[in-house]
């Protein structure tokens, strides 16, 4: 079988799709021997794949997602490239995509977060791109052969929201990179937290949070618990925000300039921008502990990279995040500010519960991988034959 994948997202710079994307791809390279690949990708994207030529080919695609281009050229582009089957890796497939195809659904977060906070755009643009967004979800599930959700909370987000049989979706969960800078010995070395000191003027135990900035992320609220955590409870850390800076995190430096009281207090929130994987790596083994505030989530990736390392982590109760975690995170409200800053003083004061989440965390990060993702995925795709 021929099949196509959507890899105009592919990498870390387009955040959670773009490793899962990237992931997906390079592990069924190892694994399928069977079935050929096209891979439409942006062309500043094709010279970083190193693949198997004979088993993957990376076709021009200079079409962006969001836009009419990718529901009048994809197909056409489609079309001419032969494949069998289409993977389209995020909910915006074409509208007129020519064969058969699946969408991975990541989540719904449109359907829970309708507002103007959740973009840069005028009022009246924004409610065109809602309406837009919903237009494009339904007919990607409508027109599905079959539908991949990456949590059982999406799955049953979209059966709930989208009225679509429980039969049409798998779940393939997301899985864990290796780690870049060593897999036995799980803290940095004195030469690297001297580097996270040169670059990001790391010096004290933190407290980091790894993603995005938009609103449902919740980020505003952590920023109030940090400053708690440093005027109620004394303690005298870092709070490292990891993340490219867009619209929404130039909204949170404003923020904190505006309202953290204290410029002590301002100047140990360190915002790091883009990283890359080695410098991510080591910001997660240098951390006191993963705070991930969110209060929605498809899958949560992050919490899990940061129990792969050894890293407590504390979490919101909320979608995803417990399923994922289980037992290996300590829970807070993530709409109390107070509850919040009292559980990331209780975790980060006692080294007892540190070591207890660390341990179940390291644990439960085990039982995700990439490469079963991939084989999962490849299930789907055989069954469509």
């Amino acid at each position: 079988m021929h099949i196509g994948i959507d890899a105009r997202m592919y990498g870390i710079k387009h955040r959670g799709i773009g490793r899962y994307t990237e992931c997906l791809i390079s592990h069924l390279a190892k694994l399928d021997d069977d079935n050929r690949y096209t891979l439409f990708m942006l062309p500043e994207e094709i010279n970083n794949l190193n693949l198997d030529t004979g088993k993957f080919k990376a076709v021009k695609a200079d079409v962006r997602w969001y836009t009419l281009k990718e529901h009048l050229i994809m197909p056409k582009i489609i079309k001419q490239s032969g494949v069998d089957l289409m993977h389209w890796t995020h909910l915006n497939a074409s509208y007129w995509c020519p064969v058969p195809y699946i969408v991975t659904i990541h989540d719904l977060i449109v359907f829970h977060f309708p507002d103007t906070r959740s973009s840069n755009l005028p009022k009246w643009k924004f409610k065109i791109k809602v309406k837009g967004y919903d237009m494009v979800l339904k007919n990607a599930i409508n027109k599905a052969r079959h539908i991949i959700a990456v949590s059982e909370f999406t799955k049953r987000d979209i059966m709930r929201h989208l009225s679509v049989d429980e039969q049409k979706i798998s779940v393939t969960q997301l899985g864990i990179d290796k780690m870049l800078l060593g897999t036995n010995v799980l803290r940095n070395t004195p030469q690297f937290d001297q580097y996270l000191f040169d670059k990001f003027k790391i010096h004290k135990q933190y407290v980091v949070y790894v993603g995005s900035a938009y609103p449902h992320k919740n980020l505003e609220k952590l920023v109030n618990a940090f400053a708690l955590t440093r005027l109620k409870y004394k303690r005298n850390w870092q709070l490292v925000l990891v993340g490219r800076i867009d619209e929404f995190y130039k909204r949170l430096q404003t923020y904190v300039n505006e309202n953290v009281k204290g410029d002590n207090i301002k100047k140990d929130i360190i915002f790091t921008g883009q990283i890359s994987d080695k410098e991510l790596d080591g910001v997660y083994r240098g951390a006191k502990l993963l705070a991930y505030p969110s209060l929605y989530e498809g899958f949560g990736l992050p919490a899990l990279e940061a129990a792969s390392r050894g890293i407590p982590v504390v979490c919101a109760s909320s979608s995803s995040l417990p399923e994922v975690m289980a037992d290996a995170a300590y829970y807070f409200n993530p709409k109390d500010i107070n509850h919040m800053a009292s559980v990331l003083d209780l975790v980060g004061g006692s080294h007892k519960i540190q070591d207890e989440i660390a341990k179940k965390g390291l644990a439960r990060s085990q039982q995700f991988s990439w490469q079963r993702t991939a084989q999962e995925t490849l299930a789907v795709y055989n069954s469509l034959r």
